[in-house]
């Protein structure tokens, strides 16, 4: 038995928009989206289903005071309220620190009672700011690589790159 089944989203349009998979198990949830199709547009030409969008009201998440999101950077998801630290896998090179990002790729706006949820939530709803405080290596690793039927051990050596983010900001405009 697989615990996760196909779900397919269909938008205004009636056309398949992504392929979701939903776990069978409750209390597990997915944060991935396989295989979603996002319209880009220029700045000259503006989407054409930004009009068929229906405005959702925001003002639970207005009032509430304890508010968290969820961002990706390189598809990477990460949860987060302000005043977290995040710490990234890798070096950011475009950043350096003090240097102050304002993220963008936000899938998820929520509170205790409320969520918001979209495949990238509109970045005029919110405000989620982030600081690199430190851009760091992880502890020397040394890792011993064998093959099959082979005595000779190789030392793979690893002092990965980190970069180490604070949430600022975080707030529904």
């Amino acid at each position: 038995m697989s615990l996760f089944r196909p779900l397919y989203r269909v938008d205004a349009l009636n056309s398949v928009k992504s392929l979701v998979w939903k776990p069978q198990i409750p209390g597990i949830r997915s944060f991935m989206n396989i295989g979603s199709m996002r319209k880009y547009t220029t700045a000259s030409e503006p989407a054409k289903n930004d009009k068929t969008r229906p405005s959702v009201d925001i003002t639970p998440l207005k009032l509430a005071t304890d508010l968290y999101a969820v961002f990706r950077i390189h598809n990477r998801p990460y949860l987060v309220t302000e005043g977290d630290k995040v710490i990234l896998p890798f070096k950011m090179n475009q950043a350096e620190v003090g240097d102050i990002l304002k993220l963008t790729d936000v899938t998820t706006l929520g509170s205790r009672n409320f969520t918001l949820k979209d495949d990238p939530i509109d970045p005029q709803i919110y405000n989620l700011k982030a600081t690199v405080i430190e851009k760091t290596k992880r502890k020397f690793e040394i890792r011993e690589v064998t093959k099959k039927r082979n005595r000779r051990v190789r030392h793979a050596k690893r002092k990965g790159d980190l970069t180490i983010l604070r949430i600022n900001k975080l707030e529904v405009i």
